[in-house]
């Protein structure tokens, strides 16, 4: 398995082969994720949720899963392009993230309860 460290890498070799840093600020960056994510949403809007989820379980729709893969490819792409651009590691963020979540969202508290808890900062 490849950390995210190495597709950090493999993302600023691709920019900076391509000569792209230049164009590329932070808010850019974090406008082409939100751009990317919405392209990812477009493909479930005005779909049937539970007919979609049984297709993509069941894998009985490989271009439409393709499509899936491709936008959410273009989302994680995206934010390694940020954590590039901005300097830092996006594993260690993602794990302090994962422990701050952990504390806020108590198993014992909210197990069976998806609604979200705001932050305390």
């Amino acid at each position: 398995m490849t950390d995210l460290r190495k597709l950090q890498k493999l993302v600023k070799r691709f920019i900076d082969e391509r000569d792209w840093r230049r164009f590329q600020t932070t808010k850019e960056l974090a406008m082409n994720a939100s751009v990317e994510a919405n392209e990812l949403l477009e493909l479930f809007l005005w779909q049937n949720e539970r007919a979609l989820d049984k297709k993509i379980l069941n894998k009985e729709d490989t271009v439409f899963l393709k499509k899936i893969k491709n936008e959410t490819a273009d989302v994680f792409l995206a934010c390694l392009s940020i954590a590039d651009q901005a300097g830092f590691d996006l594993e260690e963020a993602f794990v302090s993230k994962m422990k701050e979540l952990d504390k806020r969202y108590d198993k014992k508290k909210v197990y069976g309860d998806p609604r979200k808890i705001p932050s305390k900062e």
